[in-house]
């Protein structure tokens, strides 16, 4: 009866061991979140556009008409910043002024659109999303505006 048992437990002991080591980890992928590509592609400038607009309306305490405005303004901008990055695709370098007009103008639209407390309140988290908002060891940075 010993015999048996530790011959059973040898067994199961050498089972278990090598049912471990055949077994292969599992492939993870890695997907980039950011940058609206995925592991579906670029999203619609659509949705983007309504998604962006709808958090800017939580966010900021938007009307229905001012939704409605950002929504198409956001839109546009998205459009064109495809455009732009199509267009600039072999030199990045070569687009930086024409991009950084556009960010200007759609910035002066968003302004008319908005009160000026929204406006403040954008801009303040914009900075806060991009980290411009902290300076070394943690304080706020006051950031000179032209």
């Amino acid at each position: 009866m010993k015999k048996t048992l530790m011959l059973l437990a040898a067994l199961a002991f050498t089972t278990a061991g090598t049912s471990f080591a055949q077994t292969a980890p599992a492939a993870t992928t890695k997907v980039k979140m950011h940058g609206g590509k995925g592991a579906h592609g670029p999203k619609d400038p659509a949705k983007m556009a309504d998604h962006k607009a709808a958090k800017m309306a939580k966010e900021l305490g938007l009307t229905a008409d001012q939704e409605a405005k950002v929504e198409q303004l956001m839109l546009a901008r998205q459009q064109e910043t495809a455009a732009l990055k199509t267009k600039y695709a072999a030199d990045k370098n070569a687009g930086r002024a024409e991009m950084k007009a556009s960010h200007e103008k759609y910035a002066a639209q968003l302004k008319t659109i908005l009160t000026p407390e929204q406006y403040a309140k954008f801009d303040q988290m914009k900075d806060e999303h991009r980290g411009h908002g902290k300076g070394p060891g943690g304080k706020t940075k006051v950031k000179a505006k032209a």
